[in-house]
């Protein structure tokens, strides 16, 4: 009996994802079927199901894969910087960065829908949106506990921790709106370290 292999079936998930990706931002998840996705990986419609029942879970592993993608991203900046300012610093910045690199894929998705994709995705929008905000709070967590450990800062409550994230979740995305949507003419990484030295010495 022939058995499967874990790694090789993540990579052709990740190629079927990839690809639908790259369709979604040219048509639209609307206007992609199986059968396009299939031909854009190279593989047939049948063998597609075996990985996924239909188009909207393909759509879902897709917004799961764009999250999972951002949080990688941050933690990755994150865990190469050093003390905690730079640490704050880092998470602002890739948080923004991120976000802006995948901005343009939601919009092209966002728009190719009607009024009734719209309000059945909001949902999941919502479900993604709060991932994101509750691994952004774990890497903060881990920021702080890290730098406790250092004795760079001093003991925080779980509390004091749970404030701090939403308080910087909410700072950056604000922050972002103004200066981007808005065109306000304030510098962008000036006003994040300025953020990042609020915190440090609020921890100090």
């Amino acid at each position: 009996m022939q058995t499967s292999n874990p790694v090789k079936e993540d990579i052709i998930q990740q190629q079927i994802l990839r690809a639908a990706i790259r369709l979604y931002r040219k048509f639209g998840p609307a206007k992609v079927t199986m059968d396009e996705v299939a031909h854009a990986t190279g593989r047939s419609r049948t063998s597609l199901y075996y990985y996924y029942k239909n188009r909207e879970e393909i759509f879902q592993a897709v917004l799961d894969t764009i999250v999972d993608d951002v949080i990688m991203e941050i933690r990755r900046d994150v865990d190469n910087a050093g003390t905690i300012h730079e640490k704050i610093n880092a998470l602002c910045l890739a948080k923004i960065t991120t976000s802006d690199n995948w901005r343009n894929v939601f919009k092209a998705m966002w728009a190719s829908m009607n009024a009734e994709e719209k309000t059945k995705h909001t949902k999941i929008m919502g479900i993604l949106h709060s991932k994101l905000v509750y691994n952004e709070g774990l890497i903060i967590q881990e920021i702080l506990t890290d730098s406790i450990n250092k004795k760079e800062i001093r003991p925080i409550t779980h509390a004091e921790q749970d404030m701090l994230g939403f308080i910087l979740s909410s700072s950056i995305r604000g922050l972002r709106n103004e200066i981007y949507e808005k065109n306000d003419p304030h510098d962008l990484k000036d006003a994040l370290r300025l953020l990042a030295d609020i915190v440090t010495k609020w921890a100090k």
